[in-house]
């Protein structure tokens, strides 16, 4: 199936990057644009589900947490409202020397369209991830 593999190289410790994917008001902080009101739930335990929503947009998103590893590794299934199809997300926390290599890995999509789509999205996540963090 389409996928794609993002790794990030972040100023910040594993533990600090895994917080702000797994705390449901820093996740709320920063993973969409900042003017967007934004609400978020996340039950980080395998089985656990989250959701995050802007109602202004009408974007709303929700998972099961199928792996939940802290500070190391984290997979969730993927399903924006309304949609049928469901993917997957895996993301490995590695510490470095500067900080924690992230590696972000979003498969299962239905075609190379909807794969694209999402690597845009998440690289423009991932590009406010650092300010939150600094």
């Amino acid at each position: 199936m389409n996928g794609f593999t993002i790794t990030r190289e972040i100023a910040a410790t594993p533990e600090r990057v895994w917080a702000a994917f797994t705390d449901a008001k820093q996740y709320a902080a920063w993973i969409w644009p900042t003017d967007w009101e934004t609400m978020c739930s996340i039950d980080a335990r395998e089985g656990g589900v989250f959701s995050v929503a802007s109602l202004p947009k009408g974007m709303s998103v929700e998972g099961i947490y199928t792996e939940v590893n802290p500070y190391s590794r984290l997979a969730m299934s993927w399903q924006w409202h309304g949609e049928d199809g469901k993917s997957l997300v895996t993301m490995t926390f590695e510490p470095i020397e500067t900080g924690t290599r992230l590696i972000l890995r979003h498969e299962n999509f239905p075609d190379e369209a909807s794969s694209a789509n999402h690597e845009q999205g998440w690289n423009d996540c991932l590009d406010r991830l650092p300010a939150h963090l600094a």
